[in-house]
């Protein structure tokens, strides 16, 4: 089996390599890729592995956004040390979500799933064997065992204002500023509100269609965002529509991603 590993800790990585040798010498392992560019780049050179063996967290950002780019039928297995993404990895072509330290029987058996799949030549989203073992293994994470709703991204936020209450809708967030540890929304009028969650707290609640986590700074929403401006050193400046004063550094890492959430 060709299995590309999805992991920027080099031990974690080694780890696993190691199991899956133990598991089956014969298999044939890609990477580990460290960044979400480099697996985007993997994908888009035709690589269409048996599985994915994927951490969440990358260097530069969630895996999420690489496996966007991977073959639909391609089965995953995320391994990872973060409950709090199981919903989420739920969305994706998911046959198991194992928590670190890896258990090796437990890596074989989600393994052997993915073999009598393609034995069977049925896609692993598509099989109610995959989905009810993959919701077995959910309902076992503590936080889940209360069961399972419908992935909803955040609509609103309900903020205190003078002796009550103010409700403003995401839509007319235009941007999220972090400042001296502070979060603040900044609205489509020019007015802005504080909100007591974190940036990746955000990150996680709102739709990935429609914000983007240009740095560990500013969240930007793509409807606000006038024009991009080549800076040094391949980096993207963002220029948002109301706020003149406001321009935003992306990465040369990120540069490439940004460019294409909006070019869609």
């Amino acid at each position: 089996m060709n299995i590309l590993i999805l992991e920027d800790e080099a031990l974690n990585a080694a780890r696993l390599v190691r199991i899956l040798q133990d598991i089956d010498p014969s298999h044939t392992i890609a990477g580990p890729l460290e960044s979400i560019d480099s697996a985007i780049d993997y994908f888009g050179q035709g690589h269409e592995p048996d599985l994915i063996l994927a951490d969440i967290r990358l260097t530069d950002g969630l895996s999420f956004e690489a496996l966007k780019h991977a073959p639909q039928s391609t089965p995953i297995i995320f391994v990872t040390a973060y409950e709090e993404y199981a919903v989420r990895a739920f969305r994706y072509n998911s046959i198991d979500y194992l928590l670190k330290p890896i258990d090796r029987d437990e890596l074989a058996a989600a393994i052997d799933r993915v073999e009598e799949q393609r034995q069977s030549n049925v896609a692993a989203s598509t099989t109610d064997v995959s989905l009810r073992a993959l919701i077995d293994r959910l309902s076992n994470i503590d936080g889940l065992k209360e069961g399972f709703s419908p992935l909803r991204y955040r609509e609103r936020f309900l903020l205190p204002w003078r002796d009550g209450y103010m409700a403003i809708r995401v839509a007319d967030v235009n941007h999220i500023e972090l400042t001296e540890g502070i979060v603040r929304l900044r609205l489509n009028n020019g007015t802005s509100a504080t909100v007591g969650l974190t940036m990746d707290e955000l990150e996680q609640q709102l739709d990935p269609d429609r914000f983007f986590r240009a740095n560990r700074q500013f969240i930007v929403n793509i409807d606000s965002v006038q024009y991009l401006a080549n800076y040094f050193a391949r980096k993207l400046l963002v220029h948002l529509k109301g706020y003149p004063d406001t321009s935003i550094i992306v990465s040369k890492d990120k540069a490439q991603r940004l460019k294409a959430w909006i070019d869609r």
